[in-house]
């Protein structure tokens, strides 16, 4: 691992303890909800089933977390264990799974309803964007641009927004900051 992408690894190991510290401390029912560590096997077939590489940020994290568990019940769709849509506006953190479902489906949109704008912000998606947090129906989201390493975010009805955060550990060290003066806790899960 050359000295960025092991520097990468490191800053997003930071950022994310901070928030699974926070979580374990304060909201134990949504620590609870997060997934286990994926496997780097895991990456790879997403990585090949989509055509696109994850960056190091991502390999990083969900090698640490795998998203957050989902309701084992199929009749429930996408929703996120109880205590799993701890990110704000009740998003959720997605697992490699979900990613390659979400991708595929905002792709799919795309392809049956290209945008006539090239312009980004009016592209319902571009296969260089990777995403990793959603809203329950996954109409709403954040994604990483793989040509840029930017986070991005995309909303239904709406332009999609660039350069929210610089990277994912920047995302997470800003969740962390956010957690103790916005959230709020209930039974255990983190709310905001």
């Amino acid at each position: 691992m050359n000295e960025t992408r092991s520097r990468e690894a490191q800053n997003v190991r930071q950022a994310w303890g901070r928030v699974t510290r926070w979580l374990e401390r304060n909201a134990p029912a949504s620590a609870a909800a997060l997934g286990g560590p994926a496997t780097p096997k895991m990456l790879l077939d997403a990585e090949t089933r989509l055509g696109v590489g994850f960056p190091q940020e991502l390999w990083t994290w969900l090698l640490t977390n795998n998203g957050v568990r989902t309701v084992d019940d199929p009749s429930s769709g996408n929703l996120a264990a109880p205590g799993g849509s701890f990110l704000p506006c009740g998003w959720h953190l997605l697992s490699v799974e979900q990613i390659v479902k979400v991708y595929e489906w905002r792709t799919g949109i795309e392809a049956m309803e290209p945008s006539p704008d090239p312009d980004p912000s009016c592209l319902g998606w571009h296969r260089d964007w990777i995403p990793f947090a959603v809203e329950t129906d996954w109409l709403y989201g954040r994604f990483i641009d793989t040509g840029t390493g930017l986070l991005g975010r995309w909303s239904d009805g709406d332009v999609n927004e660039f350069e929210t955060h610089d990277s994912l550990a920047e995302y997470f060290h800003s969740l962390a900051d956010d957690l103790p003066a916005h959230g709020t806790v209930e039974d255990g899960r983190l709310d905001w």
